[in-house]
């Protein structure tokens, strides 16, 4: 660091960057002219993070989130007061929910009407002020702040990171009044490189609540786990574990990759049809790991929940069973129980030799039944398991897919612990788009697959999602799956009125996407490529032209007309 901050807006800047924000994602508005006169004089040694001009709010907060996901450093993401925050909301709704910290920044309007640096000098500024901005996001995030004094500038980015970071993680929200930013720091201001709060250690189990857990699943006959969260720390060590055990592994709303798809003990992305032998249930940091009603369970079974928050604390109802509630990182209790089992020689055990036998014969059959049923297209249209398994062949296995309502991941090869990431349970659609970004900018050198229905790419808001691969010069692969309705409301509506009369007609109201737009033009609006295709016979094609393009530098997209799944 070769000269210290002398501003508000300086040191909040340096002090993002040494600790570990490499890209501020921003949406301007009037209230950051300080940080632009900031990075304005930056270039003399002062160092700040790269700042990125994203023309919406939701893709900027998306992209913090999917560069969080491959590289476990929170980014952040800074709007324009009120009304920034109010769209970029959405956004930190779906990282809440998948617990990814990610500083969401907002200026807030100047608070003096005159004579200060950054007083009030447009009529926006009495309009966009509120009582509590911080308050109409509250509720989905760890903490909230408004920065008011320069001196403490510093203190409070560093709390603002280190409460993100702790277990169970989540995003944070800090304001930033303009005549703060503005301020000159105190003479007697001495900035720190490194922080001066450190991020809390992971959670670790509680040794009698391990060997509780190993008593169950000693005990168990027909255990089972379901997973919705991975990554690649847990991926490293839960294949191992539930191959010793002979646990099958149901990955229900897959969010990210806990096993491979091609391991012994996968068994799809539906526990419903194990559950109802099952004695034990191991609920491994899922929301929701079977859907009360619609998947029938053993009445004698027992649940073990395991997590960071294992009730999911932030949500006013949720009544699943648990006669056993761990807390603890889930890889560090894998880890734990792995160990504990072993000492107890459950891996040779009789039962659990036979077990794994009769499921490593089982669960790999029922996989290939799986991929069946996307090796040949069934009508006119191509059907969205075709698509999915012609995408997974074309990319390899090397990829990474970011899935929005785009493709069944069923039909994917998922052999590694970044191979994909799909939207949390709060399901704000837009999300896919930014995350792919992000998650592209972090490894660019990575295959990233995009992969979107047409509502949801819509939502993304296409032209700032392609604006931003041209501007970091991103080559994304985006694949648009053109099905020409709101699939989600339809089939609700089939589930909730089955002999409905809305079930009879061709056309629900409320549902219909048409008049479809060409997608292609938005990507071939910022110098991409483009293609659609409708004919089976040529999508394989299609998408092999789209990779060659991506592989020589340049964005593409395949839009696909597809059909409609009933479920």
């Amino acid at each position: 660091m070769k000269r210290a901050p002398t501003s508000v807006a300086e040191a909040y800047l340096a002090t993002l960057k040494t600790r570990g924000v490499d890209w501020i994602f921003g949406n301007a508005g009037t209230d950051f002219a300080p940080l632009v006169e900031a990075y304005a004089n930056a270039d003399d040694g002062l160092p700040v993070p790269h700042p990125v001009e994203i023309l919406h709010e939701t893709v900027a907060v998306a992209m913090a989130h999917g560069y969080y996901l491959m590289t476990g450093k929170p980014q952040c993401a800074m709007v324009h007061v009120n009304v920034g925050t109010a769209n970029g909301l959405m956004g930190i709704m779906n990282a809440s929910r998948s617990q990814a910290p990610v500083l969401f920044a907002a200026g807030r309007t100047p608070i003096t009407e005159q004579g200060r640096v950054g007083s009030r000098n447009a009529p926006i500024h009495w309009g966009q002020e509120m009582f509590d901005q911080g308050g109409m996001l509250r509720e989905f995030v760890k903490w909230d702040n408004e920065l008011r004094a320069p001196e403490q500038v510093v203190d409070c980015v560093d709390r603002a990171l280190a409460v993100a970071q702790a277990e169970p993680k989540g995003p944070v929200y800090l304001s930033l009044p303009r005549e703060v930013l503005a301020e000159r720091l105190p003479p007697d201001f001495a900035f720190t490189q490194s922080t001066s709060q450190a991020v809390p250690s992971v959670p670790y189990p509680d040794p009698a609540a391990i060997t509780a857990a190993a008593e169950l699943i000693s005990n168990a006959k027909s255990p089972v786990l379901v997973a919705s969260n991975g990554g690649a720390e847990l991926f490293e060590v839960l294949g191992d574990f539930v191959l010793d055990a002979a646990i099958p592994v149901a990955q229900f709303w897959r969010i990210s990759t806990a096993i491979s798809t091609d391991h012994p003990m996968f068994a799809g992305d539906l526990p419903g049809p194990l559950l109802a032998d099952a004695d034990l249930v191991i609920v491994l940091d899922t929301m929701v790991p079977w859907l009360p009603g619609q998947m029938p369970m053993n009445p004698d079974c027992k649940i073990l929940h395991i997590g960071a928050d294992p009730l999911f604390s932030a949500l006013p109802t949720r009544s699943f069973k648990a006669d056993l509630s761990v807390t603890s990182s889930p890889t560090v209790a894998v880890k734990a129980l792995h160990t504990e089992l072993r000492a107890r020689g459950h891996d040779t055990a009789a039962t659990t030799v036979d077990r794994r036998g009769q499921l490593s014969a089982a669960l790999p059959a029922q996989r290939q039944r799986v991929l069946q049923m996307g090796a040949h297209n069934s009508g006119d249209l191509i059907s969205p398991p075709f698509l999915s398994r012609t995408l997974s062949e074309v990319v390899g296995t090397d990829a990474t897919f970011v899935n929005e309502l785009g493709v069944p991941p069923m039909q994917l090869d998922l052999t590694h612990g970044k191979s994909f990431y799909g939207t949390s349970n709060s399901a704000g659609l837009g999300w896919g788009g930014g995350a792919a970004l992000g998650i592209k900018l972090a490894e660019p050198e990575r295959l990233v697959v995009w992969t979107t229905g047409d509502g949801s790419y819509v939502f993304s808001n296409p032209a700032a999602c392609h604006h931003a691969a041209a501007s970091l010069n991103l080559n994304l692969l985006t694949i648009v799956t053109d099905n020409r309705v709101w699939n989600a409301v339809r089939r609700a509506t089939i589930a909730v009125y089955p002999q409905g009369t809305a079930a009879r007609e061709p056309k629900m109201a409320l549902t219909s996407l048409e008049p479809a737009p060409d997608y292609t033009k938005f990507v071939e609006a910022y110098g991409g490529w483009g293609a659609a295709v409708s004919d089976p016979n040529e999508l394989k094609s299609t998408l092999e032209a789209a990779l060659e393009q991506v592989r020589d530098g340049r964005q593409a997209l395949v839009a696909v007309h597809c059909s409609y799944p009933d479920q």
